[in-house]
């Protein structure tokens, strides 16, 4: 049983040795037939993207370019290879670009063979450019100054708020670009972000975001400044007044006061007056609207307060005329 057990294990051994300088053999074959195969030329389509450069003095791309061109080539099995497996940028020249009319421009691939070949390996040649016209949307660049808009939520801890409205470092900034891109554009935002729990006073810096890939900003970040402190609630009952009434005209409105309720700083409750409140209805709004009620609105205010709302918003009115 035992020299049966030492036979089979002999058989064993020699099988799986076999079968290692099979698979080394077998392995060899194919990386020297793949070695062979790939030192050999072949001419094949790459794709590549493209980056463009030497666009003419005071002119900017204003369209979406072509951004990729597919080149016939005739190179060795190696370098397909590499191009297949490692996407390629290749720069492309304006420089030779010709006009078509008004800001169309157009530039012929085949100009720009020699200028891409020298971006490729010495052993791969360009036998063709698909497409073979590129085109071009150039406009002047333009410089313009717009407004800054905040887009970041001010979320206070309770009893907490403005004292004023909040500020920015700068209110406007210059923009550049494209003409075409640059006109469409009144306006420049800043990041969206929430700040919460405020509780005091803050500067606080904010990225802007460009409105258009192909447009430059001045600054690419400002400053939030907030004064905070501890809110309080005020309010005061005063009459207000009524214009534009037909002549002679008397009117009679329920309520004859208002209650104007408003925000304030803890620390200026005290400084606000009762006579610092001008409330004003206007008749003809009212009449002009077909409306059967008047509008009290605010006119005169201190400055120091804000949230201020009227109550009630709506007046009930008699007229005789």
């Amino acid at each position: 049983m035992t020299e049966n057990g030492n036979l089979n294990n002999s058989d064993s051994l020699k099988n799986n040795k076999k079968l290692r300088v099979f698979l080394l053999f077998l392995f060899l074959s194919i990386l020297f037939w793949s070695l062979i195969k790939l030192s050999k030329e072949y001419i094949a389509e790459v794709e590549f993207d493209l980056v463009y450069s030497d666009v003419p003095n005071n002119k900017l791309i204003q369209n979406e370019p072509e951004k990729k061109v597919r080149l016939t080539l005739r190179t060795v099995g190696f370098k397909l290879l590499n191009y297949g497996f490692k996407r390629k940028s290749l720069d492309y020249s304006l420089g030779e670009i010709a006009r078509k009319s008004g800001s169309l421009y157009f530039s012929e691939t085949r100009t720009n063979t020699n200028f891409l070949q020298a971006q490729l390996s010495a052993e791969t040649v360009i036998l063709n450019i698909e497409p073979d016209t590129l085109f071009f949307d150039l406009g002047v660049k333009k410089t313009k100054k717009v407004r800054l808009v905040s887009r970041v939520d001010f979320q206070f801890k309770t009893g907490f708020n403005f004292v004023e409205p909040f500020g920015m470092n700068v209110k406007e900034i210059n923009i550049s670009g494209p003409e075409k891109v640059i006109d469409t554009i009144y306006e420049v935002y800043t990041e969206s972000f929430e700040m919460k729990d405020i509780a005091e006073s803050f500067e606080q810096k904010v990225k802007l975001i460009s409105p258009n890939k192909a447009v430059a900003l001045s600054t690419d970040e400002i400053i939030l400044t907030g004064e905070v402190d501890k809110i309080t609630d005020g309010s005061y009952t005063i009459p207000f007044e009524i214009i534009n009434l037909p002549r002679n005209g008397i009117i009679s409105t329920y309520p004859k006061e208002v209650k104007v309720v408003f925000q304030v700083a803890l620390k200026d409750f005290n400084k606000i007056p009762e006579n610092g409140f001008r409330v004003q209805c206007d008749y003809k709004q009212t009449e002009d609207n077909n409306l059967e009620y008047l509008i009290p609105k605010i006119i005169e205010k201190p400055e120091i307060i804000h949230d201020v709302k009227i109550v009630p918003n709506k007046i009930e009115f008699l007229i005789k005329k």
